[in-house]
């Protein structure tokens, strides 16, 4: 029976209901989009310089990149953004042995909205040690996605520590190419 619109218990009545259930059947399809998401939080530039770093590594090799700072993001527009996004890396660094929590935050809402993503990362620094990658990929065991070897650094990235950031970059884009998202 064709709909003529959509009224929903609180909000507006929606006249035009393709909008809603297009988004409806694009949100629970499991179509992926050429897209990484980077979402991050650097608290002395160590950090940042990875995501940096990553963010040109995957655009050489196609890949639609959108960063979000942490420190400045909507966490809806983060939101929103998971929803096609193949691949998800939070960029993490180690505060007390622990993540950072605006990215411990971030991990939890990844886990909790559990989008169609296919592949995540973790990347960050830290000083002396501790559980960063333990405890985000608790957190994000509701995902069924695939995980790759995090990239953790001491301090800020030297030269053999961006070569694995080219390494993780290049898994993506293989990984994106097996599930031919990329041209």
């Amino acid at each position: 029976m064709p709909l003529a619109f959509i009224a929903p218990s609180h909000g507006p009545v929606y006249h035009r209901p393709e909008f809603i259930l297009n988004a409806y059947r694009d949100w629970s399809s499991d179509q992926v989009k050429n897209e990484a998401l980077i979402a991050y939080v650097s608290m002395h530039g160590s950090t940042a310089r990875m995501v940096e770093h990553l963010v040109e590594a995957l655009i050489d090799r196609g890949i639609k990149v959108t960063p979000f700072n942490l420190t400045r993001t909507d966490l809806g527009e983060l939101a929103m953004a998971l929803v096609d996004a193949a691949t998800v890396v939070l960029g993490v660094p180690t505060v007390l042995g622990g993540p950072h929590p605006s990215a411990l935050y971030a991990a939890y809402l990844v886990g909790a909205l559990r989008p169609k993503t296919r592949l995540v990362g973790l990347i960050g620094s830290y000083g002396w040690g501790g559980r960063t990658a333990e405890v985000v990929a608790e957190l994000l065991k509701p995902l069924k996605a695939e995980f790759l070897e995090p990239v953790l650094v001491k301090g800020l990235p030297r030269a053999e520590d961006l070569e694995k950031l080219e390494g993780l970059a290049e898994a993506i884009a293989q990984r994106h190419r097996e599930w031919e998202l990329l041209a």
